[in-house]
Parts: C-alpha cells; structure tokens; sequence
C-alpha cells in the first residue's frame, strides 16, 4: 500500500519520469541497452530521480466540518469546530523540507516480502538523480527512505519486508524538530513505499507500464490546534485542562494495517500502544496561549458514512483509538464539570483519519455550556458517590457498567484466612468482628489503578477523579471507623468494561484493596431452583459450564458451575479467526500470583513489550513497581503485609514472593479447596481447584491460531474428539494463550505455550497444578513454582 496516494506538485526541483532516458550525466553506459531484454533476476544499475513531495493540506481533502447553529434554529451551537485551509493561516505547521537526502537507502524487495537489493551508505545529495542497483523483477516492491541526518531511523540494510515493518522512527528526535519554523528539519525522515512496480532495462516502471513518481513524503502528521474559550463560558466555568489523547506511540516505518467493517482500512493496528500527546494544565496550559502545534505519528482510523452531522462525532460513533483532544471545564458554581471532545481528522464529519505527510489546522471554540443539545459535551458530576446497593463483600466485585455498589469493607465471604483458621463473616487482617484498632480504621478510599476499555485506547472504566487526592465521585467512604455501618461506595461510568483496583486507607497507608471486574458478563450458578441448562440461559453476555468429567458428574461439583473465562476476562468465548487481535487479548484476563489476591496484567500484544495499559485516577498511564523479596521487608517472616499494603507492586523471588523460599510449606493453603481470605474470585465463586480440569486433554480440546503468540485451544463441552459444529458460547470453553511473568524478574515471557492456574498444591507441597496447553498438548502439570503467576478461573463457591 502507497503510503499517501495523493497527487502533489513538486517543489524547487525538476521530477523527471522514470521512463525517460537518463540526463547528460554519462550514465547511459552504465544501464544496459534498452533494445536488450535483461532475464528476471539480473542485477542493474536503475537511475532514479527522487525529490520531497509537497504536504498535503488536511483541509483541501473534502467538505467542511463547521458547525454553525445547533440544528434549531440560529442559536450559536455551544462547540463548533472547523478546518482551516492552509490559504488562511497566517501561522501553524512549517512548509521547510530538509536541504538534503540525509542517509539515503533504497531498498528492494519481491512480492512476497524478500530482500532483493539495497543501495545503503549513500552520501547526502540534493534532490535530483540517484544510481541504484536493482534487480530485474516484473513485480517487486521498493522502498525509498532518508533515515534523516541523525539519523532518526537505524539501517534498513539485508532486512526483509516483515522485519522492517516492526522498525520504528525515534519518536525523541522528532520531537525535538520544531513543527512551526523547521528548526532542526533535517532529523525528520522522508520515505516512499512502492508496493508493485517493474525492474526491467534499467527502468523503473509500474506494472501497468505507467511512470511512478519519487516523491518521498514526511514520516510524521503535522498539527495545529487553536480554541477559544468564550466570555459568556467564562462567567460560570474556567479551562482547566487541554488535554490530546489516543496518539500513537511509535512513528512506524511502514504501518501494520487492520480492516474493520465499519470504518474500512486502518492503521495501526488497535493493538498497538497509543498515549497521550499532551495534558496542559496550570501554568502550561496559559503558557499555551490558546494554541498548539506539534508532530504525532500517523493515525488512520477510518470514515463511517453514518456520520452525517458534526455532533455525531462523538465517542458514540468514532473508533475507539481514534485521536481527539478534550477540553476539561470546571464549574464555579455547581459541583461538576463539562467534557468538550473533539475527534481530529479529514475535513469531513465522517473523516477519523490523520495521513503522513499531511497538516491539519484546527480551530475549536467552546461557546456555551448547553450540553444536552451536543454529544460531543459531557457532564461529569463531581458530587461523592452515594449508594445503597449494597453488596457481600469479597476481594472482587463484578460490576455491570453503569452501576454502583457499596460494601462492607471489614467483612468478607471467605471461610477460611489463608492458615486453616475458620473465619466468621469478618477479615481478619483488619478485625475480630468485636474490636477495631486505630490502625485499621479506614479513612479515605482512592483508585490504585483502572484499566482503559480497549487496551490502551478508548474510555477510563471509573473515569477521571476530581484531582490527585480526591476520588470521591468514583469511589467514597462512610463511617470508615464502624465495623458495622462502615461502606465503601462506588460507582462506574458506560464503558465496554475492564478492570481497576481501588483501596481503603488509614491515613496514607493502603490496609486492604478489592478488584472491580466491570463486565456485562454475569454468570449463574446452579441452586435448588436452578439447573445447570437454566444457569447456562440465564448468564448474561457469556454462559457458565460443567466439563464432562467426574468432578462435574458425580463429585464435589455435581451441582456447581465454573466460568467461561478467566477471571478478569472482558470476554469469553471463542473469538474466531477473523477478528483483530486485541479481541484475543481482551480473553486472556489478568494473572495472579499463588496466594495473591490482587490481579497483575499480561501480555497484550503478542509481545514482551511492557505496554502501561493501567491508569490512576486522573487517567495518567503507571507502570507496575518490583520489589525484591527481602528479610527487611518481612513482617513475621513474611511479605504478606507487604503486599497487602502495595497490591500493584510485583514481588520478585527466586523461590516463593511469600518468604523467597523455595520448598516453604507455610503459604501453602493461602488459595484452598475452601474459599480463602486471599482467594481473588467474587462473591459466591473461588478459584476452581486441579479436579475441575481433569480429563480435558489434546483429543477433546483443538489448537487455534491466528499469529505466533496469539492463540488457545476451544474445548468441546461434552468431551467429545471433535470441535462441536456450529461452535457456541454453552458447548465450547476457550483457553487462550495468555504468556505469563518470570518471578525472579517480573518481566514477560512470551510464548506460544498457554497456562491456567488452579488452586491445588503439588506433589512438593510447595508448587502448584496449572493447565499447561500449545499446538500439541493440554495437560495438568504439578510444577508450577508460587513465583510464577498465571490466569485463574473462578468456580461455583
């Protein structure tokens, strides 16, 4: 795929056709006659004169996108937004290029994506011509790049196509090129992808025997952003934040595409890391003076030709990982604030996209505070969080989106604490159920961290707080010092669901934390008034199941169900082969350290790379904290109140993360046969024990894959040697390839090898059973060390 198929004039140096006979620069001797036909294969000498294509003005793509009124009647709309053609900005994004071809590769390749020829260490030239030698081919793919003078880009040298599609610009080096006057132009890279063209005689042709053009375009998109902000909105409200979010991280250097029936084709792929480009605020945000331009990675996601009307670009109808910028304004006067979204792209309401090569000046003006006649406008109500649904208490809540909770934070529904102690009702980390010390009272409650609903793009699953130190719109305390009438009460935004940890306080120090599972999965379990088949119907958004084997037929789990996804697991059930690969990642849920209630994410796109998909309160990304198990962290020997006190930090160990060693038997029953104090599954459910998965083997379970690390095997229900046919959410279960952490490192491992933990202790009493499944096997081991997390699956308490 060309890069950007746009028509461009040149610019201050001649184009010459590739099919022309080369200039008076005695090269003719160095190309073979025309009248010879050289053979497929046959190394040449190519003349190719290259040039810098024109930028592409973002607003001379299609119509506008103004919004004049709000549709009744000629009352200013309360947020309108236009593109602004490049003829009528007096300032905004450079139009210098660099003054050379810094580093200059040309690269050849055949269709299926092999290296053919290069021409590397070419020495910085002008625009103009270049000898490059190529080889003969009928159809072959070139790529043209200036790595700039730093240069920005490593060598693309002896590299095959699929190799260079994983090279990344340095993001850094383009930052520090100045979007306004060109400072420093001469680190951006410039590159042309030709998909299909002809090698033959020493000429460069396209298939169709058309002249190809070598203009080679700017990595990088170029923005300006320019909003007021009204006298009459300034009367009742103040800008307190400019904020450019959904901006890919890395400048590829050829993109990784993903189709999608709505929006077509895209890039990059949703699974890719995107962050934030900017969050002004304070003395930044007046510094800024109403305007902003800057450099960002190229983010094509799509038309929808449902969008008729500017209000309709909204969150409603935009792709989720499409880029916007929001305007954050607070109320002087009541206890809330207004969200302005404004999704940039083409000159069209339909338009998500933002080309390479291409500048795009917006201006945005924030009129009026009349929310309810804009989608683009959202109010957020900052009062505390208030509710009376009370909940049973439990490490992890599932939560529908939308809702709101409240609990008990001192009881839970474990009957065992960790050590064979029977409980009765209360934690007994923080009370007795009679006595309450000062230590364990509760007073404050924050998010520690909330997952975004799509990877690292789309909505906050609590939302923003009111500032750092101010949760209580999401989460928010009542009588934290009564055992009886404390609550801890919290509330979530619509979103497509994820994960978040919030945690109650004494003082600044955490002393017990729960996991919200916000899904619209809700599973049944069987009762006296419900049977399995009637579980299944009524689960929403999922089903519930009962493997054929004998803990289901006849034993401990006759009359009792496990879900259909692992715990933290936005979805379930087989995804297919055609979907995007994030939905396969949305499967593979979070993982758990053995005797850890707290969830830890994995791997989320094929890789090791450590993507921050976790967000604190105010939405800014965070990493995951490692600390090594040490005698001087230890409280009775062990890191058990350590990690009560930092559920987001991995513990790293050679042995176990409880005391670091390696055959200890005193941590043993923290996950048990009987739900525990530290069991991470919801009210009603525990993590499912090694007897739940026995029998489920290679013959009844069939390997899926759709790349190297994105994969699983589908179980069929019944036991039966053959994939059920049609396959369906109650006779199939999905296990998905997840990867996992080392637990002397905390880092990820990536393998094509999948794992779900039980909560049964092995054969050394010191590991545990977990299903270990790849393209050839699905069987129960007993070696998994305490150190090492895996994915769980919660079954009926």
């Amino acid at each position: 795929m060309a890069r950007i198929g746009r028509n461009i004039k040149t610019k201050g140096v001649i184009m010459a056709l590739l099919t022309l006979v080369l200039m008076n620069i005695g090269c003719e001797d160095k190309i073979d006659n025309p009248a010879v036909n050289p053979s497929e294969g046959k190394k040449v000498e190519v003349a190719l004169n290259i040039g810098f294509a024109d930028e592409v003005d973002g607003a001379t793509l299609s119509a506008g996108t103004k919004t004049t009124n709000n549709g009744a009647g000629n009352e200013q709309a309360p947020f309108d937004m236009q593109l602004v053609p490049a003829s009528q900005t007096r300032a905004g994004i450079t139009a210098v290029h660099p003054d050379k071809f810094y580093n200059l590769e040309i690269h050849q390749y055949n269709s299926a994506g092999g290296h053919l020829a290069s021409s590397s260490n070419i020495a910085s030239q002008a625009p103009g011509t270049t000898i490059a030698s190529l080889t003969n081919s009928s159809d072959c793919q070139l790529l043209i790049i200036a790595r700039s003078s730093v240069p920005a880009v490593a060598s693309l040298a002896n590299k095959s196509l699929s190799e260079v599609r994983k090279i990344i610009a340095n993001a850094t080096t383009i930052k520090a090129i100045s979007a306004t006057d060109g400072t420093n132009i001469n680190n951006m890279p410039y590159l042309l992808f030709l998909p299909h063209v002809k090698i033959e005689s020493g000429k460069l042709v396209s298939p169709e025997g058309t002249d190809v053009r070598l203009l080679l375009k700017r990595l990088a998109v170029g923005v300006t952003i320019d909003w007021t902000f009204s006298e009459e909105m300034k009367k009742g409200y103040t800008l307190s934040e400019v904020r450019l979010m959904q901006v890919p991280k890395d400048y590829r250097i050829l993109p990784e595409t993903e189709n999608d029936p709505t929006f077509g084709e895209m890039y990059p792929t949703s699974i890719s890391e995107f962050v934030d480009g900017f969050r002004l605020t304070g003395d930044k945000l007046t510094n800024a003076n109403g305007s902003q331009t800057f450099w960002m990675p190229a983010n094509v996601r799509g038309t929808r030709n449902d969008v008729t009307y500017p209000t309709y670009r909204n969150k409603n109808y935009a792709h989720s990982a499409a880029t916007y910028v929001e305007f954050v304004v607070n109320s002087t006067t009541k206890n809330e604030r207004l969200l302005y979204r404004a999704y940039l792209g083409g000159n069209t309401t339909n338009d998500f996209n933002l080309f390479e090569n291409t500048n795009y000046h917006w201006t945005i003006n924030l009129n009026t505070d009349h929310y309810t006649s804009d989608q683009r406008i959202q109010l957020q109500d900052l009062s505390p969080v208030i509710s009376t649904n009370v909940q049973t208490t439990s490490n992890c809540f599932m939560m529908q989106p939308g809702t709101n909770i409240c609990f008990n934070p001192f009881k839970h529904d474990a009957v065992k604490d960790g050590y064979r102690n029977d409980l009765s009702g209360w934690n007994s980390h923080l009370t007795d159920g009679t006595t309450l010390k000062d230590d364990k009272k509760i007073t404050q409650v924050k998010i520690v961290w909330q997952t975004k609903d799509n990877g690292t793009t789309g909505e906050l699953v609590m939302g923003y707080s009111i500032d750092e130190n101010n949760h209580s719109n999401q989460v928010n305390l009542s009588d934290g010092g009564d055992l009886k009438k404390a609550r801890i009460h919290v509330k979530v935004p619509v979103t497509s669901g994820g994960n978040a940890v919030i945690a109650a306080y004494h003082e600044d120090i955490i002393v017990w934390s729960w996991h919200l599972w916000i899904t619209n999965y809700v599973p049944q379990g069987i009762s006296p008034s419900v049977t399995y088949e009637q579980a299944q119907k009524s689960t929403l958004k999922g089903s519930v199941h009962q493997y054929n084997n004998d803990a289901f037929n006849k034993g401990a789990y006759s009359s009792k169900v496990i879900m259909d996804r692992n715990l933290g697991a936005t979805a379930g059930d087989y995804p297919g082969t055609e979907v995007s690969s994030i939905d396969f990642f949305k499967r593979a849920g979070f993982q758990y350290f053995w005797g850890r209630k707290d969830p830890f994410f994995g791997i989320v796109d094929g890789t090791t790379n450590e993507i921050d998909i976790i967000y604190n309160g105010e939405g800014y990304s965070l990493s995951l904290p490692r600390t090594t198990c040490s005698n001087n962290l230890m409280v009775n020997g062990n890191m058990m109140q350590y990690t009560i006190q930092h559920p987001n930090e991995i513990i790293i160990s050679t042995g176990s993360w409880y005391d670091n060693n390696p055959s200890g038997q005193k941590h043993v029953n923290l996950y048990d046969e009987l739900k525990t104090l530290y069991d991470p599954c919801p009210a009603g459910w525990k993590i499912a024990p090694k007897d739940a998965f026995t029998g489920l083997n290679a013959e009844n379970t069939f390997w899926h894959q759709k790349e190297v690390n994105v994969a699983g095997r589908l179980y069929n229900i019944s036991g039966g040697t053959t994939e059920p046919n049609p396959i369906t959410i109650h006779n199939s279960a999905w296990f998905p390839v997840a990867g996992n952490r080392a637990g002397n490192t905390g880092n990820l491992k990536s393998s094509s090898t999948g794992y779900i933990g039980t909560s049964t202790t092995g054969t050394n009493n010191y590991a545990y059973y977990y299903l270990r499944f790849y393209s050839g096997s699905f069987e129960l081991v007993p070696g998994a060390t305490m150190s090492d997390p895996a994915p769980f699956r919660c079954i009926q308490k």
